[in-house]
């Protein structure tokens, strides 16, 4: 018996959807260099408390700062979230209205099991 199927042709909108990272990657990399060559003027960068100096290009130093910037953000959000789950998730104290309120509400089914409502509604 011979083969059925029919080899599906090569399609690029195939073979781009599968190396979309790939495609992605080389462009924010273009788009990296292209600011870099755009911005060319130079600069020297002065650290503070006399730690040093840097000289490079302004698109260098930009794309350096948001590094930076961004590896700050992580730090910042990491010991955020680290601290909170330190303390817990408490809601607010209960207190007696509280435990009054909570015992004078009906039960979480209560709206499955009530009568109330249109029944054999045809819309």
């Amino acid at each position: 018996m011979a083969y059925q199927y029919k080899r599906r042709r090569p399609s690029i909108i195939r073979n781009f959807w599968v190396y979309r990272r790939l495609i992605g990657t080389a462009v924010l990399l273009g788009l990296m260099l292209w600011f870099i060559w755009a911005n060319d003027g130079a600069v020297t960068v002065a650290f503070p408390f006399r730690l040093g100096t840097y000289q490079s290009t302004v698109g260098v130093i930009i794309l350096l700062s948001a590094l930076f910037g961004s590896l700050l953000t992580v730090l910042g959000m990491t010991v955020f979230f680290a601290l909170r789950k330190m303390r817990g998730q408490h809601g607010p104290p209960e207190t007696a209205e509280t435990r009054d309120l909570d015992e004078d509400r009906p039960p979480p089914d209560y709206a499955s099991k009530t009568e109330d409502g249109i029944r054999n509604s045809l819309w």
